[in-house]
């Protein structure tokens, strides 16, 4: 199974100038890597469409995306209009969507829905609550995964990535803490085990569950040394070029998928 890398640019860079040469510089590169990963950039909304016409190779996401099929909804982006754009994933339930602009576990359930209908892979994120600490992270990834998943097919399942995003980790949060591999890890596989409740053991196995409590170059060892964890959701590091392909390259490195 392929790494998964996802860039999560959130309001950055200030130029669409900026943001076509980063890309580029990570699809200059995607030859090296493009049978053990798949790296996915999630630019702010206005540079979707241009950087979709300088993107082979990389994937581009989008950060957000509307409850609502369509409708009087000012400033919102339907997944509809978003699969025109070739855009095939989108973050869902990001801790600063939650905190920040009050989306629910009952928005994220709609968004999910409506992504997967549109054929869409989802980034659902998992472990973001105003206040959550390191003791609360099972009982609220518990929580949040059997509330956003609330009428989803045994297939949708398959088609979601799941991303462990710990509050209290997160760089830009007041008092983080950086998490290590082994607790990183330890929820994957709880997030799998929920899967697994779903869908049973093996097909669990094989879904993809990634890391996103601020992953850098100076961490990314910490987390890219367990199999269980099948990339990362990335934020800072993901704006600096050479900071984010060492990121990649680590989660590549054969010696990693040993078990």
């Amino acid at each position: 199974m392929k790494k998964l890398l996802v860039g999560n640019w959130k309001m950055n860079p200030e130029t669409i100038d900026e943001a076509r040469q980063l890309v580029l510089s990570f699809e200059h590169r995607m030859h090296l890597v493009q049978r053990k990963a798949e790296v996915v950039i999630c630019p702010p909304a206005l540079y979707l469409a241009p950087l979709a016409h300088h993107t082979h190779l990389v994937q581009i996401g989008a950060q957000n995306m509307s409850w609502a099929e369509s409708g009087a909804y000012t400033g919102e982006i339907s997944a509809k209009q978003l699969s025109q754009w070739e855009v095939r994933y989108v973050i869902l339930g990001h801790s600063e969507r939650r905190i920040y602009f009050g989306e629910t576990d009952a928005d994220v359930n709609r968004k999910l829905l409506l992504a997967l209908k549109y054929h869409m892979i989802p980034v659902v994120c998992l472990g973001g609550e105003d206040g959550a600490k390191k003791a609360d992270m099972k009982r609220l990834v518990t929580k949040q995964f059997n509330a956003v998943t609330k009428g989803l097919d045994k297939a949708d399942f398959h088609q979601a990535i799941f991303a462990y995003e710990p509050i209290w980790a997160i760089s830009t949060m007041k008092n983080s803490k950086p998490a290590t591999g082994e607790h990183a890890a330890e929820l994957v596989d709880h997030i799998r085990a929920l899967l697994a409740k779903k869908i049973g053991k093996d097909r669990a196995e094989t879904c993809r569950v990634i890391y996103g409590g601020t992953v850098n170059p100076a961490n990314v060892h910490e987390f890219a040394r367990y199999p269980t964890i099948s990339g990362a959701l990335v934020g800072g590091a993901s704006l600096a070029s050479q900071a984010f392909w060492k990121l990649v390259e680590e989660f590549t490195r054969e010696s990693i998928h040993k078990k």
